[in-house]
């Protein structure tokens, strides 16, 4: 409603216009004395409307909110083709297995994203190992016992640009049992000094480099970085199941070297790398080492990966001339068969294959008998594995896997742990005690509540033509514990069944 200052307002203003114009009309009529006294009326009310229309134009005009300023003009587009089309940014990938599906960081402060998590796990083994020991695995090691698989912290540094480009760098400083499954049984730690597994079993990645505008992106950096041979993430979290496949245990989770990033297209990278060994901080030789990656994305429901791998592998005493070669190709397609997000149930359906093979030269005399024994002779080794994943709602998913490995000569079938003192068994043959052959299955239901945490439940079966996984008796010692004389040594062997089932429940948050 008008308050009691507009009510009186537009009258004031008139008396005063009137007060204002009377004498001057007043003049006009004596000076006209003939003019009829009706028509100076109608005058004066043509005047009056005349001056209420200027009163209500002037109120209004105050009353108008203020013209906005112009518009600023649009930021023009950048003239770097990484920054228009970034790589693998015109689909959602958040479906394919060993990517991470979560949205983008909310810790990010200006060019430095910190990331933490938490992966911790109960793992029971049907054998029940006397010394809690669940072998062979990577992921939830221990038997019975609620465990810390996998925590980190780390900075990754993205996003200071220049003319050239820009600094790209990370920092992830790892604990858990991961230290020992998989950083602790690098055994290349032991050629010479100052390379050891408390200097550098607690990096999960660490790298610096520099980021190039050239043609989708172009990234150099050294360090220690994931290698992604055989698809699976070296962090479960980012898996389509918790635990891994042959095919992946057997193969390197990260390398430390130098590696190259070419974004040739928006949908195809190549990668190149000059590294120190097959998951490994040091090296065997010193030969170079290296291999590739490439992955092309042709549309948002198909990606397929290739990789490969040469270098020298066989320690000094097993290769005095560096007459060893290891070839290795890693083949992988994702593909996602169904999406209908708008549906309640049964969203998305996805499938992975991952076809591995190669061959290990171990020399002109590999295979001989020494010292009453066969040495391991030369041969190929090869593995495969297939999951489907059903994703019933935003945070009900299920995930079926089945895999397969086969290596002639045992060249990357993970021995027992670093340190023990006993060897695996062999599979009895008098010909080739190591050639290897395994399997297994492992079915996992997630339940996402929200894109930061996981819950997980699974079960695996797995099974070899030789005993390979930890059976009541354990493989450290007597009755679990090292042995603490010769006698005690001599007298234990590891119990290894040719068959093993374990259940295994996760809780992970990540940010």
């Amino acid at each position: 409603m008008p308050s009691m200052i507009d009510r009186w307002r537009r009258p004031a203003c008139v008396a005063a216009l009137l007060a204002t114009f009377a004498p001057a009309v007043a003049r006009a009529q004596s000076a006209d004395a003939p003019a009829p006294q009706p028509s100076q009326a109608d005058e004066d009310r043509r005047a009056m409307r005349a001056l209420e229309a200027r009163v209500r134009e002037l109120e209004a005009r105050a009353a108008a909110p203020p013209a906005p300023p112009p518009a600023a003009a649009p930021e023009p587009p950048s003239p770097h083709l990484d920054v228009r089309e970034p790589p693998f940014s015109r689909f959602d990938w958040s479906w394919t297995n060993g990517s991470n599906y979560q949205p983008a960081s909310l810790l990010r402060v200006g060019p430095v994203t910190p990331s933490f998590m938490v992966d911790t796990a109960f793992a029971w083994q049907f054998s029940n190992p006397v010394d809690h020991t669940i072998f062979q695995t990577t992921t939830a090691a221990r038997h019975g016992e609620f465990s810390l698989n996998l925590a980190y912290l780390g900075f990754e540094l993205n996003g200071i640009d220049t003319r050239y480009g820009g600094p790209i760098g990370r920092i992830e400083l790892q604990f858990g049992s991961y230290i020992a499954t998989i950083h602790g049984q690098d055994q290349s730690l032991e050629r010479g000094f100052y390379l050891s597994n408390p200097t550098l079993s607690y990096v999960k990645q660490a790298g610096a480099g520099w980021h190039f505008h050239w043609l989708h992106g172009v990234n150099v950096e050294a360090g220690i970085f994931p290698s992604y041979i055989a698809l699976e993430s070296y962090t479960p979290q980012e898996n389509w199941n918790y635990t891994h496949p042959f095919v992946s245990d057997f193969t390197p989770y990260y390398f430390a070297g130098l590696r190259t990033q070419i974004y040739f297209r928006e949908n195809l990278k190549l990668e190149l790398w000059l590294v120190n060994g097959w998951q490994t901080f040091g090296r065997w030789h010193d030969a170079i080492t290296g291999g590739y990656l490439v992955n092309h994305r042709p549309n948002g429901r198909f990606s397929f990966t290739h990789t490969a791998y040469f270098g020298q592998e066989q320690t000094r005493n097993a290769d005095p001339n560096s007459q060893s070669f290891r070839g290795y190709s890693d083949n992988y397609i994702q593909v996602l068969a169904f999406e209908n997000l708008q549906r309640r149930f049964f969203q998305r359906l996805a499938f992975c294959l991952v076809f591995d093979f190669g061959y290990e030269y171990r020399g002109p005399n590999a295979g001989a008998s020494v010292m009453g024994r066969v040495s391991p002779p030369n041969g190929i080794m090869t593995g495969y594995s297939l999951t489907a994943r059903v994703e019933w709602t935003r945070n009900f998913m299920t995930s079926l896997r089945g895999d397969i490995f086969y290596d002639y000569s045992g060249a990357v079938v993970a021995p027992l742990p670093l340190g023990s003192p006993y060897s695996l068994p062999g599979n009895g043959s008098a010909t080739n005690p190591y050639e290897w052959l395994g399997g297994g299955v492992a079915v996992t239901f997630d339940w996402r509540p929200s894109p930061w945490i996981l819950v997980r439940l699974e079960y695996a079966h797995r099974m070899a033509n030789q005993p390979y996984f930890s059976g009541p008796g354990g493989i450290t010692g007597p009755n679990g514990l090292p042995p603490a004389t010769d006698a005690e040594r001599a007298a234990f062997h590891p119990d290894l069944r040719t068959e093993d089932d374990r259940l295994v429940g996760n809780v992970t948050v990540r940010m």
